[in-house]
């Protein structure tokens, strides 16, 4: 019994100050264990969670092409939701109306950039696989090593990207077609890229109607006393998660442009690709400074190859160096601190551990969602485990 307080204690509970855990728990003690079930002990429940957990995570990973668009579209109801929420509160609009609104002008921006920009990414990455060869006989020849003939192959990934631009994304879509039998194996891979890029409209379009709705269901199965200590959990887990792909994902259009830019201005052959595809890697910490030597790697290759004599220091390393650091200061000083304000609370070394394990485990996939993952993590660790384990630690008898 708390002092000051004659209200007597119901027998099986263990009463806890509020301001610990924001809830009353059950004393499993109060039950005799010949009448539990194996899922009313603590440690054999919390086993059963885990398990289900990594079963449900080694399902999801199985069946990843099949799963691929449904992720993709419940991530950007995700992202989309608090436009549409507000929309709704505000100017009273159906959800349904808002989310029209928003795939008709996604599909018009999309359309917009493919036909202005597609067919020079399309004549960059043709130009590129046709050049490959004569790289590599050029340094072959110049220091006298023998590196095989690779014309025949180069040549035959070149006339692919000319007659299917598409056939590059089928390691991201790999598996969609196929969990529709004949269909997918007889269509090939343009059909599995047109099919995800169908079904994640209609995906999205359906769990963004019903996003709210959801949250609410979910929230019948959260006992009441629990709900406001949840409601904070996952309100930390919001702000994380949501902040890390909506910053990243602008932070990534942006730097897309300035590398781009910076590296047409330098004289690169292959500057939109370039600049494009370090752009999308700046949504994984880190993964960016692939371009860095890359682009000094494809400026050498073409001055060498097209016979512009002795090796210029400022033109091959200088310069295109000059464009990728004046980018990244803009992305570290100006558009991190301005676009992503919630902050992952992980050091670096924390980063580069997460970002390896993720990519280790799940491809780029884990390279994707390791970053809010691991914070999700963390905060069920602040919220649920440290907390418990500080109590124990102090209600511990000193030792002799």
């Amino acid at each position: 019994m708390r002092e000051g307080n004659n209200r007597p204690m119901k027998p099986g509970y263990i009463e806890t100050l509020p301001e610990e855990t924001g809830l009353r728990a059950t004393d499993e003690s109060a039950t005799p264990a010949a009448n539990r079930h194996l899922w009313e002990i603590t440690p054999i429940r919390d086993l059963l969670w885990v398990g289900g957990i990594l079963f449900l995570l080694w399902f999801g990973y199985y069946l990843r092409g099949v799963f691929t668009p449904v992720l993709i579209a419940v991530l950007l109801a995700y992202l989309v939701n608090p436009l549409v929420r507000r929309a709704e509160a505000a100017w009273h609009i159906p959800r349904p109306v808002t989310i029209s609104i928003v795939l008709l002008l996604s599909a018009l921006m999309l359309g917009g950039l493919v036909t202005w920009l597609g067919p020079l990414l399309a004549e960059q990455v043709q130009s590129f696989a046709e050049r490959v060869p004569g790289y590599l006989q050029s340094i072959a020849k110049q220091y006298h090593v023998t590196l095989g003939d690779f014309s025949e192959p180069l040549t035959t990934i070149a006339t692919n990207l000319r007659d299917d631009p598409l056939s590059i994304l089928k390691p991201i879509f790999s598996g969609t077609g196929q969990a529709f039998g004949v269909l997918g194996a007889v269509i090939g891979t343009t059909a599995d890229v047109t099919l995800a890029l169908v079904l994640i409209p209609i995906y999205f379009f359906f769990f963004a109607w019903h996003f709210d709705n959801a949250l609410a269901h979910l929230k019948r199965y959260i006992p009441a006393g629990y709900r406001p200590r949840a409601r904070h959990i996952v309100r930390r887990m919001d702000q994380a998660v949501s902040g890390f792909f909506r910053g990243r994902l602008t932070i990534a259009l942006a730097s897309a442009v300035l590398y781009s830019v910076g590296w047409a201005l330098t004289g690169i052959r292959y500057w939109f690709i370039l600049g494009l595809i370090t752009g999308i890697l700046t949504i994984i910490p880190y993964a960016s400074l692939i371009g860095w030597p890359l682009a000094i790697l494809l400026k050498y290759l073409d001055g060498f190859t097209s016979g512009a004599g002795a090796f210029d220091l400022m033109t091959v390393v200088v310069w295109p160096s000059v464009a990728y650091l004046v980018v990244q200061f803009i992305e570290s000083w100006l558009l991190t601190p301005w676009v992503q304000s919630q902050s992952m609370e992980m050091n670096a070394v924390t980063v580069l551990i997460v970002v390896f394990i993720g990519g280790a485990l799940g491809g780029f996939y884990g390279l994707l969602l390791a970053i809010p993952v691991a914070a999700c993590i963390k905060i069920l660790l602040q919220e649920l485990v440290l907390p418990r384990l500080e109590r124990n630690a102090a209600a511990w008898p000193p030792s002799f």
